[in-house]
């Protein structure tokens, strides 16, 4: 999936996102667009808004919008 399509799915607010990557898992739970809980391997993460949520590097130092096409969803 592109970085633009996860952006954009994120941003809907239809459900949680669950992925794999690397084996271990994790979820992007967008509450609203200023409330996004992001989990990997047991850590999480609050950001305040979609871009934040695309930039914030809570998956082993690494970003969604980076690793948007190597995630297992």
């Amino acid at each position: 999936m592109s970085a633009k399509e996860l952006f954009d799915w994120i941003d809907s607010l239809t459900q949680d996102i669950d992925f794999e990557y690397q084996g271990k898992s994790g979820s992007i739970c967008p509450f609203s667009r200023s409330d996004i809980s992001l989990c990997y391997d047991g850590e999480e993460v609050t950001v305040h808004s979609v871009e934040a949520a695309m930039r914030e590097p809570f998956i082993d130092g690494r970003s969604l919008e980076e690793l948007a096409e190597d995630l297992r969803i």
